[in-house]
């Protein structure tokens, strides 16, 4: 929560130094403006001052020209630039008249808005200069598609124009470079953890930043010919995606269990209605040409009100999450609240309303960024305790639960035995005899201990687990084991199994392990010339059942390539020979 406090204190503080020069050195012309319509130019220009309109709602006016006209109560000197909302029109006339009954009129085509751009969504018109005061300012604007094009304009300095400039283009490169780090946390944490909110927010961070660049006339630096039309219709198109995305974020940083399902399915349905809006905006004509920025406006309403009860019941259930989304949708609410208010009460926006708005998806953005990391993190931690239980239980699956050896289903995973590779196969001597006069408990034991014993002897090469390397044992049921070890002659494969057979048969009775009774092995081997584990296995058995008849505890070798091939038993000291030699 300290960052957090760092990044609002940043954007309170940016702010205010933002906002310093505008409340010091401009003039606010709307109280003194009234407005008035009519069907062309010439006629806008010829209205009397008393056929305009000063009344609250004198600028809610649809007509093809819009005029608006200030008396200045204090005349000003020369040396001052006209500012005005930058939204799209098609033509304007601003026509400036001094103390001595002169007038001067002034041009503005719709590239002058890219020319003259000023930050927050404006430009400015230079006053021409004249010996005598300023006294008043007509405009007449062309099918303005906001009020605010006649309702918003001010006065100020062409020196304190410039310095604000300068200040508010760092301020907004300064946020706009804050808003690139989120993007590539984005990229890395997708990398390592393919979650769709991580794809939303970057998504969302992406159309952020692109609205901040034309709706704070940065754009203007990078495609000054980009038309007022195109650059005004993409403003809006990128303020709508981002809120959409945003509402998919909301939804993933909040976890699953806390989500109410039919609210969060509305909120993500409401957060279409700006795009629809601007859709209709696009195609509408005439028609919508004035409403539909009010419209456009409300249509953020309703997902802000569903998202603040979406955060709201999972705040009521304890989600963590849902305080990141409170934190990050806390400002954005209040501006666009608050804006609505503002566009409804039929007055224009002041400009103070349209950097906030830029601010509040500013701290969306970081916020949210946060959020992101730290839902990662908990995210990356299920992720890897699930892969631990995963792992944890294949482990349980395929391990036997009486000795802890791999079991059956390890063993037949094994597809081959390699070249270098020699398999074992063993089996317990009269254990159904163990257990008939000892009992099954004694018998566990007796496996137990005959499975500590080869494993203890048989360790895992090269520091590998049971996981089919050679070196591993398994109980393939009841009194039988197997064993895959790495071998590359015959005679060390039979030495290796005389040696198990030796130590399982000094390991019980009164010189054994205490109170265990003696038991011996019998074991089948055979080497590994790259057959398959189902025909190594084969032969290892059938070795083993040889060496069962003809005396047990005893070793068998014999051959995958010749089934039916003699053996020689090795039984004490007796030298060993494959089988059939």
């Amino acid at each position: 929560m300290g960052l957090l406090r760092i990044l609002v204190a940043a954007l309170v503080a940016w702010g205010l130094s933002a906002s310093a020069p505008a409340r010091a050195y401009t003039l606010d012309l709307k109280p003194m403006t009234c407005a008035g319509e009519a069907g062309s130019m010439e006629e806008a220009f010829a209205l009397t001052r008393e056929q305009l309109s000063c009344a609250p709602d004198r600028f809610d006016v649809r007509g093809p020209f819009v005029r608006s006209s200030t008396q200045l109560k204090t005349p000003l000197d020369s040396g001052l630039a006209w500012q005005t909302n930058a939204a799209n029109f098609r033509s304007m006339l601003v026509r400036f008249t001094y103390a001595d009954g002169r007038s001067r009129l002034v041009d503005v085509d719709p590239q002058m808005t890219a020319r003259n751009w000023f930050p927050g969504n404006r430009f400015s018109v230079p006053v021409p200069s004249s010996q005598a005061d300023l006294v008043a300012i007509d405009a007449v604007v062309e099918r303005p598609f906001t009020r605010s094009v006649a309702g918003a304009a001010r006065l100020t300095s062409l020196a304190d124009s410039e310095r604000e400039l300068y200040s508010r283009s760092l301020a907004y490169m300064f946020m706009f470079g804050l808003l690139i780090l989120p993007l590539l946390y984005d990229g890395l944490f997708y990398r390592v953890l393919r979650q769709g909110f991580v794809l939303w927010h970057f998504l969302m961070v992406a159309t952020t930043s692109l609205f901040m660049l034309f709706s704070s006339g940065l754009v203007n630096e990078i495609l000054p010919d980009i038309p007022l039309d195109l650059r005004w219709r993409l403003t809006s198109l990128f303020q709508a995606l981002s809120a959409g995305c945003g509402a998919m974020v909301i939804a993933g940083l909040i976890e699953k269990r806390f989500l109410p399902p039919r609210l969060t399915m509305a909120m993500m349905v409401s957060a279409l209605l700006p795009l629809i809006v601007k859709f209709i905006a696009t195609f509408g004509g005439e028609l919508t040409r004035i409403t539909i920025n009010n419209w456009f406006v409300f249509s953020f309403a309703p997902v802000v009100i569903l998202i603040s009860i979406v955060v709201a019941v999972a705040l009521s259930r304890g989600s963590r999450g849902a305080r990141w989304a409170l934190a990050a949708m806390s400002g954005l609410m209040l501006v666009v609240a608050w804006r609505t208010v503002v566009a409804f009460s039929g007055s224009s926006l002041p400009f103070p309303i349209n950097d906030m708005v830029f601010a509040g998806f500013v701290l969306l953005s970081l916020v949210t960024a946060i959020a992101v990391g730290d839902r990662f993190t908990g995210l990356k931690h299920e992720h890897d305790e699930a892969q631990m239980r995963a792992i944890r239980m294949g482990q349980m699956a395929n391990t036997d639960g009486l000795t802890g050896l791999a079991n059956r289903r390890a063993f037949d995973m094994v597809r081959t035995l390699k070249t270098g590779q020699g398999l074992l196969v063993a089996d317990i001597d009269h254990f159904k005899q163990v257990n008939d006069r000892e009992g099954h408990q004694v018998g566990d034991a007796v496996l137990c201990n005959v499975a500590g014993l080869l494993k203890g002897h048989l360790p895992a090469m090269d520091g590998r687990e049971d996981d089919g390397s050679p070196g591993c044992v398994y109980r393939l049921g009841g009194e039988e084991f197997a064993a895959i070890v790495e071998v590359m002659e015959d005679h060390q494969l039979i030495a290796l199994a005389d040696r198990l057979r030796e130590i399982v048969g000094r390991s019980g009775g009164e010189e054994g392990t205490a109170g265990l009774p003696q038991v011996t092995i019998s074991l089948g081997v055979v080497l590994g010339r790259g057959q398959m584990m189902h025909e190594a296995f084969g032969a290892a058995d059938r070795a083993l059942y040889r060496a069962k008849r003809e005396g047990r505890n005893c070793v068998r070798i014999g051959d995958a390539d010749d089934c039916n091939a003699d053996a020689r038993v090795s039984q004490g000291s007796t030298t060993f020979g494959r089988a059939g030699a």
